[in-house]
């Protein structure tokens, strides 16, 4: 008789225990959908979550289980609901921020690149132009005195053979002598010429080394470097916030 006794306990215990799972699975089912229809309202996309806000999604699913225990449960539930709403809004509010931070990084990057191909193609520009006006200088200059030594070693030439056909006939040839020590005095001023001229050119080529405006150039051209180091710099950082977001 007590062992029917138990039996029949241990059946109402087991029966009872059934019902309480019963009832537990209907109130889970029941919150479960209430949880798909709040997340459905508010328009989530679960991949557009962060890390840490799916991870507060999952949470919030696990604690789904546990509603309709009492009220206060329902309200936590709510408010971290409104919570995970509220960190989305935010979270796609900075990633627009950085989309358009680097799109204006991008555009500020392309300037700089092209005010610097501009200097470097001006610079090239005023250094061609100065070796090529600087060795028409040169050459018109070179010719010149080529030129004007060539016709004094004639004269020079012509008086010789003037003042010996003089000497040959008896003639006076002390107004020949004359010209001819000028002669002499003339060439030498064109060899002191052709000196200075190669001294000039000596300095000249130095110089053509160095473009015009070469203090300001230099200047503007480490300005823009600095500046696209600076942008690679901001660039770079953002991609590697916007990664580290994603």
């Amino acid at each position: 008789m007590e062992l029917i006794q138990l039996n029949e306990t241990q059946d109402k215990n087991a029966r009872q225990a059934i019902l309480a799972l019963q009832n537990i699975s209907n109130s889970y089912r029941n919150e479960d959908s209430k949880l798909k229809e709040q997340i459905h309202v508010f328009g989530f996309h679960k991949d557009l979550l962060s890390p840490d806000s799916r991870a507060l999604l999952s949470q919030l699913s696990d604690l789904a289980m546990l509603l309709g225990i009492s009220e206060t449960t329902l309200a936590t539930f709510h408010q971290s609901l409104a919570n995970l709403h509220l960190d989305t809004i935010q979270y796609l509010q900075k990633q627009r921020q950085q989309e358009v931070q680097l799109l204006a990084l991008g555009e500020n990057q392309a300037r700089a690149q092209e005010g610097l191909d501009k200097l470097l193609k001006l610079r090239r520009q005023l250094r061609e132009q100065r070796e090529a006006d600087g060795d028409i200088e040169q050459r018109t200059r070179r010719r010149s005195a080529e030129l004007s030594r060539i016709r004094a070693e004639e004269d020079k030439k012509a008086l010789q053979r003037m003042l010996q056909t003089h000497q040959d006939s008896g003639l006076d040839v002390d107004t020949e002598k004359v010209t001819l020590l000028h002669l002499d005095s003339k060439h030498k001023a064109i060899v002191e010429l052709e000196q200075q001229l190669h001294a000039q050119e000596t300095t000249l080529s130095a110089y053509q080394e160095i473009p015009p405006d070469y203090a300001l150039a230099k200047l503007k051209l480490k300005e823009a470097t600095l500046q696209l180091d600076q942008l690679t710099m901001e660039h770079e950082s953002i991609l590697t916030e916007l990664a580290n977001d994603l």
